[in-house]
């Protein structure tokens, strides 16, 4: 029997009610299902997930923003199910799937004719301690606003140029919309395998550069107050000057379900100034 794992940002009502219908057809259809601990208590289910039962599953389906998405997907191993993520928030770039679209996409899962788009994600390092696996980016900055960080970008042992300003963004394609964009970082298809690097407000002459795929990513810190590194803009790693971070893209890349690609039409629709439901804080 199938088994569909289910976690939901508790806090939205749109997601629970969302999370609601997506239990009922699973129980009308006779799907076994693994509820969030949270969301389980919430709707008053029996059911408790646990990760390693989540890991478990045919489907793990995420009900929120790309916030909740994030989250989520930092606990998650190499070898994870196939992930349904269900926008409910606002710019939902990293969603495949409306939430009016929720239970069609299940139909079209389980009968075979769903779509499954691959997502990269960064591993990184800060000086040979492993870092949570990152889907949008690890972001190099100080802890105090404002102050200056200083660091030497190399791939592999060839320099690509000394950034000075708020810091440096390595992104994978996916978080090309996210952190990257803002701070001028050109948009990637999330279909294409390479790493990006973007300066946050340089100070010198530095620029957004693409890099191939197995380009692996050193970077040194020479001067800076407080510096840390920040995945997915969710955790926070101290670091130190003279702290070496080494990035590189997992060939372990998590599988999205949908109903076909909608990159282009977000796209288009965040470029009109046009977003969907608000997302607010702990999206």
């Amino acid at each position: 029997m199938p088994r569909v794992g289910i976690v939901a940002n508790t806090g939205k009502p749109e997601a629970l009610r969302v999370a609601r219908e997506i239990i009922a057809y699973l129980r009308e259809e006779g799907i076994s299902m693994i509820l969030d601990g949270e969301l389980a208590s919430r709707l008053g289910e029996p059911a408790e997930g646990r990760l390693s039962d989540f890991l478990k599953a045919d489907l793990i389906v995420i009900v929120g923003g790309d916030g909740t998405i994030l989250r989520t997907c930092l606990e998650l191993p190499d070898e994870t199910p196939p992930l349904m993520a269900v926008n409910v928030g606002e710019k939902g770039f990293l969603a495949t799937v409306e939430p009016g679209e929720a239970i069609d996409a299940l139909r079209a899962f389980f009968s075979g004719r769903a779509e499954v788009e691959e997502r990269f994600r960064l591993e990184a390092e800060i000086d040979g301690r492993p870092l949570p696996r990152a889907l949008n980016e690890v972001c190099l900055t100080c802890r105090i606003p404002s102050k200056v960080l200083r660091a030497v970008v190399r791939k592999g042992r060839t320099e690509i140029y000394s950034v000075e300003g708020d810091g440096l963004i390595i992104a994978t394609p996916s978080g090309s919309t996210a952190y990257s964009l803002s701070c001028g970082g050109p948009v990637v298809d999330p279909g294409l395998r390479c790493l990006l690097l973007t300066p946050i407000c340089p100070m010198s002459l530095s620029w957004p550069v693409v890099l191939p795929p197995d380009a692996e990513v050193e970077v040194e810190v020479i001067k800076a107050r407080e510096p840390v590194a920040v995945v997915d803009g969710q955790l926070v790693f101290d670091m130190e000057v003279g702290s070496v971070l080494r990035a590189r893209l997992s060939d372990k890349p998590l599988r999205f379900v949908s109903l076909g690609p909608r990159f282009y039409e977000k796209l288009a629709f965040r470029g009109r100034g046009q977003h969907g439901q608000e997302e607010g804080p702990g999206a």
